[in-house]
């Protein structure tokens, strides 16, 4: 026994190990990185908030209330000294795996002693290999949001052992029982499908009555217990789930139609069909799971629209095969009973991402196959086992055997395979290209990488093809604009953004950057309306804030924008362009006083910055404080670091030609001029410094 458990663990870690050094990716962003809830010092915020730390009961919430997931991202960066380190999360995802792999060993294990079924080890064993290595798992393991798949699947199995125990003479029925109930809401609080353990616990409570199906309803007539049990089960269910509701604010979460194009289908047959062929297509990913994507919205899947479509046929075979498997309940044989528990393992916890009690916010997510895999690895085990006690010869089981392990072997190397993918988001998003040529989203994220890698030309046709496919995605017209306007481009770019306000008129990104835009080419009255219509979708935007004081300082309008960059650093109290636009401003206009009040306030916020550190030392130049000022130059010169530009060695030139120190004033200007040699006023300086040393004849 000592020896499989091993076995597992090992098979459970290996393909996830070149994963552990890849970086946040994907949802991790959003629900790690930038969620306020995961740096917080408060403890009970993360319990008023969703995943994405958005107020639970908010209308812009996507209602995935999962408090002790978050909990357990907290107690990550807290062990980490408040720093965020990937590789930390990622461990603990991993060992979430394997723990959940020999829980789950245990939970099959179990149910095959219920069934008094022989050969059980090797059937829970080899079933738990194949829930080991799956390659469906990667993106709960890699993607550290997946975690909440992982906790909440071993609550799930462990709800169920509890509930196991309930089902025991012993005088601990009640304790089991209501440990049951507790762990299905934790696993509720990890994440919402993990409840329907109690689901699973009730056709757990009926098969394992069935050895004798004509006499089921008299079993459970006269079996108090049984009838308590199931009641008790169901009364549980119905708590959490009306508690889960209140929690959202008695209100559904809305989502787009680029989310789940079925649910917005105009007819009943479209959205049946379409629903019933992604069943099948999850199914596909468990059976042969070559085709992975990270996801799968927006055009990925056609909707099923017409009746001579093909599509239709295999999910009406899955739906024949699923009936089939039913109807073999009847005979009461353990094999058959074992093969609905299974079947129900591998449905009832899927049953909240069917569409079929409430629309959700996606078409495919494989890390929710995540519990349902552990029936499907259990059916398909079942199968093997059954095939090998009716084949007699000897060779043709040792085939059978080799057959299985390659199964075992191929599903480790796919999975050890697509850990790598999942490493970084260039990998991950190049992925998806090969899966979901049609997902605009694919498209949109592998621009946003490749402009990330400065491959602009790479990204502006991803972006292009991401509006292709979807002619209203306003978020790729307005990146698109952008990388547009960043080449001056400022006419194709205008007409970029007004295609995404057109779309989205509320779009405060956007209407900034249109703001830019007109000032680049000369339109004010309109370049400030746009910057005012960004501020009043998005009341706390400072660098709308900032640009908005730029406008001003064009028009001349210096206390304006003034104004302007204080608010940008009140809403910001780190924003550095605003802090080193003010400095230079009071700077230019001789406000000396004033700028002597904003230093201290100005490296106390941003004390590492190399742009305001600048703007100091050029303030004490002017006023000839020489040491001061050469100090904050050279720690200018060293924050700046590979950055340092002509003009920064020039003004410490400058700074050292009036203090008198001429040669370390022309070792200045040199360098300028090694870094621009078409620098005018650093030539002229030299020069006139040359006649000042009487280097230079005329």
């Amino acid at each position: 026994m000592e020896l499989k458990l091993l076995i597992i663990l090992f098979a459970a870690g290996i393909p996830y190990i070149g994963n552990l050094q890849g970086d946040f990716v994907f949802d991790d962003s959003e629900a790690i990185v930038k969620n306020k809830d995961v740096a917080s010092m408060s403890w009970l915020d993360t319990f008023h908030n969703d995943f994405w730390g958005t107020r639970i009961d908010s209308p812009l919430s996507h209602k995935s209330y999962r408090p002790l997931t978050t909990l357990t991202f907290k107690i990550n960066y807290m062990f980490n000294k408040r720093i965020l380190s990937a590789w930390q999360f990622k461990v603990v995802n991993l060992i979430c795996h394997m723990v959940c792999c020999l829980v789950a060993f245990k939970v099959f294990t179990k149910i095959l002693q219920r069934l008094t079924i022989h050969g059980k080890a090797d059937i829970a064993f080899l079933a738990v290999l194949l829930f080991a290595v799956h390659p469906v798992h990667v993106e709960a393991i890699s993607g550290i949001v997946g975690r909440a798949d992982l906790l909440s699947a071993l609550t799930f199995f462990s709800s169920f052992l509890a509930y196991d125990k309930a089902c025991d003479d012993s005088s601990f029925k009640i304790f089991y029982l209501l440990l049951t109930t507790l762990l299905a809401g934790m696993a509720m609080l990890f994440k919402e499908n993990g409840v329907t353990v109690l689901g699973f616990c009730v056709v757990y409570e009926i098969v394992i009555q069935l050895e004798n199906p004509r006499k089921i309803l008299r079993t459970i007539s006269n079996g108090k217990y049984i009838i308590t049990r199931i009641l008790f089960l169901l009364l549980s269910s119905v708590i959490l789930l009306y508690f889960r509701w209140c929690t959202m604010g008695s209100t559904k979460p809305v989502f787009k139609e680029t989310d789940n194009p079925a649910a917005f289908a105009n007819n009943l047959f479209t959205r049946v069909t379409s629903y019933s062929y992604i069943y099948f297509l999850n199914i596909l990913l468990l059976t042969w799971p070559q085709w992975l994507c990270y996801d799968w919205s927006m055009g990925c899947i056609p909707l099923v629209k017409e009746f001579d479509d093909y599509r239709i046929v295999f999910p009406a075979l899955l739906f024949v095969y699923i009936f089939k498997c039913m109807t073999k309940v009847l005979d009461g044989k353990p094999f058959n009973r074992l093969l609905i528990l299974a079947l129900a393992l591998l449905v009832i916890p899927f049953l909240p991402a069917s569409n079929i009690l409430f629309p959700v916010g996606f078409v495919i997510a494989e890390r929710i196959l995540y519990i349902p895999s552990a029936g499907y690895c259990l059916l398909i085990t079942i199968g093997y086992h059954k095939i090998y006690l009716w084949t007699k010869r000897k060779v043709a089981k040792k085939l059978l055997k080799i057959m299985f392990l390659n199964i075992i072997i191929i599903f480790m190397l796919r999975s050890y395979q697509r850990s790598f993918e999942w490493q970084t988001e260039y990998s991950l998003f190049l992925s998806g290209l090969n899966v979901c040529p049609l997902n605009a989203k694919v498209h949109y994220n592998v621009a946003k990488v490749a402009d990330a890698a400065n491959n602009s030309e790479w990204a502006m046709s991803e972006y292009k093809e991401a509006i292709r496919l979807y002619p209203e995605y306003y978020q790729a017209m307005n990146n698109l604009a952008n990388m547009l306007k960043d080449r001056k481009q400022f006419e194709d770019a205008g007409v970029y953004l007004s295609k995404a306000l057109y779309h989205k008129e509320d779009f405060p990104a956007a209407w900034m950057n249109l703001g830019i835009v007109l000032a680049s080419t000369r339109k004010y009255k309109e370049s400030e309306q746009a910057y005012n219509n960004a501020i009043k979708y998005r009341g706390h935007y400072p660098d709308c804030y900032y640009n908005l004081g730029n406008l001003y300082l064009e028009l001349g309008d210096n206390d304006r924008a003034m104004e302007c960059w204080y608010k940008a650093i009140s809403q910001n109290p780190v924003h550095n362009s605003a802090w080193t636009n003010l400095l230079a401003l009071f700077d230019n206009t001789g406000r000396t006083e004033e700028a002597f009040q904003l230093i201290p306030k100005a490296l106390h916020a941003l004390p590492e910055s190399p742009s305001v550190t600048f703007a100091v030392a050029n303030i004490y130049g002017k006023i000839d404080l020489y040491e001061e000022a050469e100090k904050y130059f050279l720690r200018a010169l060293k924050l700046f670091g590979g950055q340092v530009k002509a003009i920064h060695y020039a003004n410490l030139g400058v700074l050292y030609h009036r203090w008198k120190k001429y040669e370390a004033a022309e070792q200045m200007y040199e360098k300028a001029l090694s870094i621009d040699p078409s620098f005018i006023s650093a030539y002229k300086n030299i020069q006139s410094l040359k006649k000042l040393r009487g280097k230079y004849k005329p």
